[in-house]
C-alpha cells in the first residue's frame, strides 16, 4: 500500500539528516470509509525536489476535525524504489519505518508505545518496492505498465519484518473525473492468497503519471488499531492538473 496546504513539519533527528531544500510541491488526499463513505482523515504531502529529483516528502495526517496525528518522513534520493522513512502515529505511539543502506534494508516497528521496537536487517530479493516507492515503480515502468504488462516484485513490509511477492497490472483506460487515466489492481502474486486477499485498487493519470484515487487498506489504523480500508481521492494544485 498505497499512498498524503500549508503544514508544518517536523523532521526526525534521531533517523534522518537535517534537509535545507524549501518544499516544491504540495497535495492531498482525502480518506473515506471504504463501506460508509464516511470520511476519515487527510494525508497532506509536502514534495521536496532537487535538480528535478525528488529528495523526501514530508507527509502529515489529519483527522475529520483537522487534527493532526501521525507524520512520515521518507526519503527517495538514494532509491527511490525502496526508501528509507519513518512513520509515526501520535495517538498510542505505533511506529513503523526503514533504514536503508546499500542493498540492505533495517526494517522496524513496534505497535504501541510501550513496547520495545522489533526489528530486522536482510538483503530483499529484487525488484523489491516499499511504501511510497510503489508510486516511483509504476512512473519508471510506465510503458511497460500501460502496455498491459503484469510485472512482479518484493514488497517490503515493515509491520511484518519481511518482504512478499506482489503483482501489478493494468485493468482498463477510463476516464476518470473527465481525465484520460489508467486503472491498475496491486494484489499479492500467489494463486491461492490472492483469492482471499482483495487487492488494491489504484487509478493514475496518463498526463502527469500522478495516483488520483486509492483503495483498500490503509497505512494508518483507527484509533483501536484496526486496519482501515478506504478510498482515497487526491487533490492537486490546479495547475499540475491543466491542460
Amino acid at each position: 500500500m498505497f499512498y498524503k496546504i500549508i503544514l508544518s513539519f517536523i523532521i526526525f533527528p534521531s533517523f534522518f539528516p537535517i534537509w535545507a531544500e524549501k518544499p516544491t510541491f504540495q497535495y492531498l488526499g482525502k480518506a473515506y470509509d471504504l463501506n460508509t463513505g464516511k470520511y476519515l482523515y487527510s494525508d497532506n504531502h509536502l514534495e521536496f525536489f532537487a535538480n528535478g529529483k525528488h529528495l523526501y516528502s514530508e507527509i502529515t495526517y489529519k483527522d475529520s476535525n483537522g487534527n493532526l496525528f501521525a507524520k512520515k518522513h521518507i526519503e527517495y534520493d538514494k532509491n527511490p524504489l525502496v526508501p528509507t522513512f519513518n512513520t509515526e502515529d501520535f495517538r498510542d505511539g505505533y511506529l513503523e519505518g526503514a533504514d536503508v543502506k546499500g542493498k540492505q534494508v533495517r526494517l522496524f516497528y513496534k505497535r504501541k508505545k510501550e513496547d520495545a521496537i522489533e526489528e530486522k536487517t536482510y538483503t530483499p530479493l529484487y525488484p523489491a518496492v516499499m511504501d511510497g516507492g510503489f508510486d516511483h515503480f509504476v512512473r519508471e515502468y510506465w510503458d511497460r505498465l500501460v502496455q498491459g504488462e503484469r510485472m512482479s516484485f518484493r514488497f517490503l513490509a515493515p509491520v511484518q519484518l519481511d518482504d512478499y511477492s506482489f503483482a501489478v497490472e493494468k485493468i482498463k483506460d477510463e476516464d476518470w473525473k473527465g481525465r484520460k487515466a489508467v486503472y491498475v489492481k496491486l494484489e499479492i502474486d500467489n494463486f491461492i492468497l490472492k483469492r482471499l486477499i482483495r487487492p488494491i485498487l489504484l487509478v493514475y493519470d496518463y498526463k502527469t503519471k500522478r495516483i488520483l484515487q486509492y483503495e483498500g487498506i490503509s497505512n494508518i489504523n483507527d484509533e483501536n488499531g484496526k486496519s482501515l480500508k478506504v478510498k482515497i481521492v487526491y487533490d492537486y494544485p490546479k495547475e499540475i492538473l491543466a491542460d
